[in-house]
């Protein structure tokens, strides 16, 4: 049983052949761009994608600080909240503006304001707002406040 078959095709026996010119000399003549310019250019890129981040966090960074607290709250009715706010800021020269809510027992907002603070001499202004509402409110909050003041609250 291992007697070869007469009737199978025989093959060449393979003979090595030399590369084609340029391949292993250290040369790539398809690519005009070497491995080192590739390298520098992905570097290039890496340094210039962390600037970027560093430049990015130091302008959340440098944003000067606002913030307001509620010092009192008393619901006047399911329409009407008033609330009493302090807001303190690192720049006084600037206007800036708050965002006031009421919420319900659930958390949930029944009402909501904008308010406009003018520019002061003092780092802390104190001011009283009223948030219509359109239910019964338990709780006034600050959702937050900015420097960007958006053009209907400018005066």
């Amino acid at each position: 049983m291992s007697d070869p078959r007469s009737d199978a095709a025989s093959r060449p026996a393979a003979t090595p052949t030399s590369p084609p010119p340029g391949r292993y000399d250290g040369k790539d003549a398809t690519s005009g761009l070497s491995g080192k310019v590739i390298a520098v250019l992905l570097a290039a890129l890496v340094v210039a994608l962390l600037a970027a981040g560093a430049f990015t966090l130091y302008r959340f960074s440098a944003t000067p600080s606002i913030s307001g607290q509620v010092i009192g709250v008393e619901v006047i009715d399911e329409h009407r909240t008033d609330v009493v706010v302090d807001v303190t800021r690192d720049e006084p020269d600037k206007p800036v503006y708050c965002i006031l809510r009421a919420q319900d027992q659930t958390k949930g907002e029944v009402g909501r304001r904008e308010v406009y603070v003018p520019p002061s001499e003092d780092g802390t202004v104190r001011f009283d707002a009223t948030i219509a509402t359109t239910a019964r409110a338990v709780i006034g909050d600050v959702y937050g406040c900015g420097e960007d003041v958006p053009a209907h609250l400018r005066r």
